[in-house]
């Protein structure tokens, strides 16, 4: 042993997480501590005979990316964290995250060391809360478009029937009638700059990404979208690649920009019209397409869409306001991703903005 794993070992003993020394030459673990037994459910004195049957239990999905990783690490240029997922039939995956560390090297054998520690809880904890947003932002969506949409044409009535109708004399109808017209106008207002404060909140908080199978965390978003599209009878349809397809993303800030996009799809789609999302694997990159059968953009309007507070803002079809920011910062939340967000539309003829984000490393 040199003298770092000595040091290492006393330091790591009374450790929670696993710690490990790895000798990269002879292929065998030459240390791990008493945490390898309860993370991982094995025998400190045979993890040697034990690691194939852990290796055997990486996830399909995840084996690729560590073993990218592992040429990384011996190049001395391994991400600082790896997080990695083991099966156990009948049993939620075991999420871990690795911290990988490569001492100075003397003249002894090449030696790597890390930390392993569970993450399971937290893991689960995240899906939970960004299956919640998900919903969460979905409903919001159906109260922006669909409510409004009803207090616009309650609107819509009372200003025909204040112009129309001739009361008898002595009767209040005219000025219920008013108070009917500001209370639907007030009451869109407020339903606007509730969505308009969810989104600002959400782009304003701090950037957390993880390496995510992106169907299966859009998934929760377009079914509860599909549904709600379903119960209101308009025509809503979503395709996901048949094989998963990895990046980093913060799940929230991306359900936020697909949502936003299906949003605008649905302001300028009439009703009968069809608005549809497809994810799709590219080279390098995972894209995202929200097409709609709508209006389309007028060619002078298009140079302009992702500025804020752009002048080429426009109520929708139903009299949906806008404040002409929500595209500018969709554009934001995908480049922070390294990402782009690109339109294509013409006149009557519909829209399609596409989302490309880098794909995760995968083995080369």
């Amino acid at each position: 042993m040199t003298d770092f794993s000595t040091l290492f070992m006393d330091q790591a003993e009374a450790s929670a997480q696993v710690q490990f020394v790895y000798d990269v030459a002879a292929g065998r673990v030459v240390y791990v501590n008493a945490a390898y037994e309860q993370v991982l459910g094995g025998n400190r004195q045979l993890v040697n005979q034990e690691l194939p049957g852990l290796l055997a239990r990486l996830h399909p999905d995840d084996r690729q990316y560590l073993a990218h990783c592992w040429k990384l690490w011996l190049q001395g240029r391994m991400p600082d964290e790896v997080e990695v997922r083991l099966c156990t039939p009948e049993q939620p995956d075991q999420y871990l995250c690795l911290s990988p560390y490569c001492p100075p090297q003397g003249e002894g054998p090449l030696l790597v060391a890390g930390t392993l520690r569970d993450i399971s809880v937290g893991k689960r904890y995240q899906q939970n809360a960004d299956t919640f947003n998900a919903r969460k932002n979905a409903s919001l969506e159906i109260l922006s478009h669909d409510l409004s949409g009803a207090f616009a044409l309650v609107h819509q009535i009372a200003t025909y029937l204040r112009e129309e109708v001739a009361p008898p004399a002595g009767s209040r109808v005219l000025e219920m009638l008013r108070v009917l017209e500001a209370t639907s106008q007030s009451s869109r207002k407020m339903i606007h700059d509730l969505v308009n404060i969810e989104f600002l909140n959400s782009v304003n908080t701090d950037l957390k990404r993880d390496r995510v199978e992106v169907g299966a965390v859009l998934r929760p978003l377009l079914d509860e979208l599909q549904g709600n599209r379903e119960l209101l009878g308009q025509s809503f349809a979503y395709s996901l690649p048949a094989e998963p397809l990895y990046a980093h993303l913060d799940v929230n800030k991306i359900t936020q920009v697909l949502n936003n996009l299906v949003s605008n799809a649905l302001k300028f789609t009439p009703d009968g019209g069809q608005v549809t999302v497809e994810v799709e694997p590219c080279p390098g990159c995972v894209r995202i397409h929200v097409k709609d059968t709508g209006v389309g953009i007028p060619e002078t309007l298009q140079p302009h869409l992702f500025e804020r507070f752009t002048k080429a803002r426009r109520r929708g079809l139903r009299g949906e306001p806008t404040t002409g920011l929500g595209l500018a910062l969709c554009k934001t939340i995908v480049e922070w991703h390294q990402g782009t967000l690109t339109v294509r539309s013409a006149e009557g003829q519909g829209s399609t903005f596409t989302v490309e984000i880098p794909q995760a490393e995968s083995a080369v």
